[in-house]
C-alpha cells in the first residue's frame, strides 16, 4: 500500500516537473484580457471579470525557446511590429494603484538606437511615418492625435515637458498626454511626476536644437536607449479603452519581455469565421529604415 502511494506521488511529481520544463523552455500560452490590442486581438467580454475575459478572449502561443535563445544572445533583437508579452513596468500608471505587476501584450514599435516621436497620432520611427492603415482599416479604432514628447526650451536647455497629470481617487498622479491643438502647461523636468513616468524619456531626448524660441512647445525625437524597446498597444483611442504603454511609462527593458506571440490558437472561431491565425508583422514596419548611425 505504501509502495503504491509513493509511486502515485512520484507520477504526479514527474508530471509537474515535465509541465514546468515545457512551460519554461518549450512553449506557453497567454490569454488576452482587456481592449488594449484591439482590433488585432480580442480581449473578451468579461468587463470587470478577469476570469470571464480569459474564457472568452483570444489566447496566443508563445514559443519559450525563442525567448531563451534571445537572452543567450543567439538570436537578434525583437523586430519592429512583433507582438510581445511584457511584465508591466513598476512605473506604469496602473502599477501605482495596485500591488501586483501582471504581464500584458503590446507591439514593438522601436528598438535600441531608433529615433521616435509621435505627431498628431502618427508614429515616426527613424524619420519614417509608419502607415497605420493596418490598424485603422476596420474602422474600429481611430488613434488619438497625440503629440509626444512635447517639450520646450529655455536658453537652449530643456525647460519643460508638456503633459497634464490627473489625480485618481486613490491620490495617484497619472499622465494625460497632449493632443494636437491643445498644449498643457510645461512641467519642470525635475518634477517628481515627470521623473517617475518620463525620466528615461527625458534622458533619451535627441540633441536639442539651438534655434527654438524660448517657451515654444514642439515635438522632439527621443533615441530608444540600449537594451530597451518602445512598445504600444494597437488600440490608441482613449475613448475605446486605449492602451497604457510606452507613451505613459517610457521604454521597457528587454529582459522584461517574456516572449513573442506567434499565433492565435483560441477560440478556433469567432463571429462565424476562423480565428486561428499566425501573428506576423504588418507590412508597414518593413518600410522603417535603420537608424542613420547604424546605416552602412
Amino acid at each position: 500500500m505504501q509502495s503504491r502511494f509513493w509511486r502515485e506521488v512520484r507520477g504526479y511529481a514527474e508530471a509537474l516537473v515535465i509541465a514546468f520544463l515545457v512551460v519554461t523552455f518549450v512553449f506557453n500560452t497567454v490569454g488576452v484580457v482587456g481592449s488594449s490590442m484591439r482590433p488585432t486581438l480580442d480581449g473578451g467580454v468579461g468587463g470587470q471579470s478577469v476570469l470571464r475575459s480569459l474564457l472568452t478572449g483570444d489566447r496566443v502561443f508563445i514559443p519559450k525557446y525563442d525567448t531563451w535563445l534571445r537572452r543567450a544572445g543567439l538570436l537578434g533583437p525583437y523586430a519592429r511590429g512583433e507582438v510581445v508579452v511584457v511584465r508591466e513596468p513598476a512605473n506604469a500608471p496602473t502599477a501605482q494603484e495596485r500591488d501586483r505587476r501582471p504581464f500584458f501584450i503590446k507591439r514593438v514599435i522601436a528598438r535600441s538606437g531608433d529615433s521616435l516621436r509621435i505627431e498628431g497620432g502618427e508614429v515616426i520611427v527613424n524619420g519614417h511615418t509608419i502607415d497605420q492603415t493596418w490598424l485603422t482599416e476596420s474602422g474600429e479604432i481611430t488613434p488619438d492625435r497625440i503629440d509626444f514628447p512635447l517639450i520646450s526650451l529655455q536658453d537652449g536647455e530643456l525647460a519643460g515637458l508638456h503633459v497634464r497629470f490627473a489625480t485618481t481617487l486613490g491620490g495617484t498622479a497619472v499622465p494625460q498626454l497632449p493632443t494636437t491643438g491643445s498644449t498643457p502647461p510645461a512641467v519642470a523636468p525635475e518634477d517628481p511626476r515627470a521623473q517617475l513616468y518620463y525620466g528615461t524619456v527625458l534622458d533619451a531626448l535627441a540633441p536639442l536644437p539651438a534655434d527654438r524660441p524660448d517657451g515654444e512647445a514642439f515635438v522632439h525625437d527621443l533615441i530608444v536607449p540600449d537594451g530597451t524597446y518602445w512598445v504600444m498597444g494597437d488600440n490608441r483611442q482613449a475613448s475605446a479603452g486605449g492602451s497604457e504603454d510606452s507613451r505613459y511609462f517610457g521604454p521597457i527593458e528587454g529582459m522584461t519581455i517574456a516572449g513573442r506571440a506567434t499565433a492565435v490558437i483560441w477560440p478556433p472561431r469567432r463571429d462565424g469565421a476562423w480565428n486561428w491565425r499566425g501573428m506576423g508583422t504588418p507590412d508597414a514596419f518593413g518600410a522603417v529604415p535603420e537608424p542613420a548611425a547604424a546605416a552602412p
